[in-house]
């Protein structure tokens, strides 16, 4: 009997993962314990290991795709076995029980005085760990997206080249 490989709570501030890179195809054998995917939260990345091992039979989340806590990002079974057909209609509730949240949030923040309220002029978006490796090197993830200029959403490699690109112009300007 397979399991399904669910997004689970693991810290209390823990709402969203970015399924980074799959490392395991459908189709592929899985092990226990072996890696199938990398995962990117707020504050780490890490490789996910089921602890049962089987065939891989069904991706439900694309690479760089965010998906909430509760997600079914994949299932793990036996050749020939079909994972329940419930899985996709559970995984659509969560994300459309996730965007009626944000729709709630929204409409309370537009509730708000403007003075109270954050610039929203552009929201940039990035993965959560290109956000933690900004923040952590002083920068925001609107400066990386200006410096990109194209709009498309950050990972750490932009802000990598972000921050070598501003490196080297302080070291040609002379500029702390």
């Amino acid at each position: 009997m397979g399991h399904a490989i669910r997004m689970e709570k693991w810290a209390e501030n823990l709402d969203e993962v970015t399924v980074g890179e799959w490392l395991k195809r459908e189709g592929d054998a899985v092990a226990p314990g072996e890696a199938v995917a990398e995962l990117i939260t707020e504050k780490a990345t890490f490789k996910y290991e089921p602890e049962q091992g089987g065939i891989l039979l069904r991706i439900y989340a694309e690479e760089n795709s965010t998906v909430p806590v509760g997600f079914v990002i994949g299932y793990v079974g036996e050749p020939g076995e079909e994972p329940p057909a419930t899985i996709e209609a559970e995984n659509q509730t969560l994300i459309l029980a996730k965007k009626q949240e944000a729709r709630l949030d929204l409409a309370l923040a537009e509730k708000r005085p403007a003075a109270e309220r954050p610039a929203e002029a552009g929201v940039v978006r990035a993965t959560p760990a290109a956000r933690r490796v900004a923040r952590d090197n002083g920068v925001t993830v609107e400066e990386v997206a200006a410096f990109l200029g194209d709009g498309r959403r950050i990972t750490n490699d932009d802000v990598d080249a972000y921050l070598r690109g501003k490196r080297t112009q302080e070291a040609e300007h002379g500029s702390p």
